[in-house]
């Protein structure tokens, strides 16, 4: 039995009525259903069937979540170590270390210590920035899992920023403070990286999943 775009409709609206408010939760769990009642040889009722598959839902939605916060992390930590063996960014991690070296030499130590901190709040504004102007869409923001996820890439990068209460003697020595906030410093700007490349393909999969569904 092939369900009509009327049906899959009614199963959309079921879902949100059930609240799965989230697109791409949504129209995975739309995608399964349909398929899977059209296979099913005696078919039942649909709305008795959607009863049943409810409890089944709930647990994909919890597990969608799940998976997404695993990947947002797991693509943070590989667009940083990609700094290291990609030659492009290591010529200019490279470059820009001797360039800091230099200057280390040239500055007052406190003075250096003070630009690499304005550099990591800088970035850390940034961020901030993007939350709050991502370019997404309200409608998206509110409908979108990924999008919610995307925004907690910045968590781990902010870290360091919490930490530099408690270590604010060691942060004065300079064997300490220039690999701690170099290490800050690129973990902002890796969450930039992935927030970017992340939010270019949650936008082309949400205009197919409307095409696809609309």
């Amino acid at each position: 039995m092939k369900l009509t775009q009327v049906d899959i409709q009614n199963i959309d609206s079921w879902l949100k009525n059930r609240g799965f408010k989230y697109i791409d939760v949504r129209y995975e769990l739309l995608d399964h259903l349909v398929s899977e009642y059209e296979q099913i040889e005696n078919y039942p009722d649909l709305e008795s069937f959607l009863k049943e598959r409810l409890t089944w839902c709930k647990k994909v939605e919890k597990q969608k979540q799940k998976t997404i916060n695993f990947g947002m992390s797991k693509a943070l930590f590989k667009k940083f170590f990609s700094l290291f063996t990609n030659i492009k960014s290591l010529f200019i991690l490279l470059l820009t270390v001797f360039i800091l070296f230099v200057v280390e030499s040239i500055v007052v130590d406190k003075i250096f210590r003070i630009v690499l901190m304005t550099l990591y709040f800088l970035i850390v504004g940034y961020h901030l920035y993007l939350m709050i102007f991502s370019g997404f869409g309200s409608r998206l923001k509110k409908e979108a899992l990924s999008v919610v996820y995307l925004l907690n890439i910045f968590s781990l990068p902010w870290l360091p920023l919490y930490f530099m209460s408690l270590l604010k003697d060691q942060l004065k020595q300079q064997i300490f403070y220039i690999p701690y906030l170099t290490f800050a410093i690129l973990m902002g700007i890796s969450a930039i990286l992935v927030f970017h490349e992340k939010r270019k393909i949650l936008l082309k999969e949400f205009d197919l999943l409307k095409e696809q569904y609309a």
